[in-house]
């Protein structure tokens, strides 16, 4: 249902065109902010779930599996499967939780530090170029939307 106040319209085509931008913008191969070297292979693709985890688990230094669950909002399963898919990449490592066995814990690789860095410093990048581009009343005018959006879909969710 279209919002019918001033610029509602405008603002929901607004939303709906920034999610489907930045959706492929998480995924593909992973940035790499410095010239491969001849013998070095590409990157494999990241999605971004993947993106994701290791995002989080570059801030977390060791998670137990649950709690990743939790921060991407996905359920026990998925994740299970998205570490083993990082596990085969040599991204991640998994062992038993130090205090309670029956936890697993998730750490990057030094492999998988480097990728969540490229990664971060790609999106941090994009960002600050993004920025730029707009003036300074367009980004006060963004601070302030984002900020009020943020707030509503945090007191949604916490509905929920």
């Amino acid at each position: 249902m279209a919002d019918e106040s001033p610029g509602g319209a405008e603002l929901e085509h607004l939303l709906a065109q920034l999610l489907r931008m930045l959706s492929p913008a998480l995924t593909g191969p992973v940035p790499d902010a410095r010239p491969a070297s001849a013998g070095e292979a590409a990157a494999p693709p990241v999605s971004a779930s993947e993106a994701r985890a290791l995002i989080e688990l570059a801030s977390a230094r060791g998670i137990v599996q649950g709690e990743l669950a939790t921060l991407l909002e996905l359920d026990k399963s998925t994740v299970s499967r998205l570490a083993a898919g990082l596990e085969r990449k040599g991204w991640l490592s998994r062992g038993r939780d130090d205090d309670n066995q029956r936890y697993v814990r998730l750490y990057l690789t030094p492999q998988g530090r480097e990728v969540a860095g490229r990664l971060f410093e790609a999106w941090r990048s994009r960002h600050a170029r993004i920025l730029a581009a707009l003036s300074a009343e367009e980004r006060a005018g963004l601070s302030a939307g984002l900020g009020g959006l943020v707030r509503v879909m945090t007191a949604d969710s916490l509905r929920d």
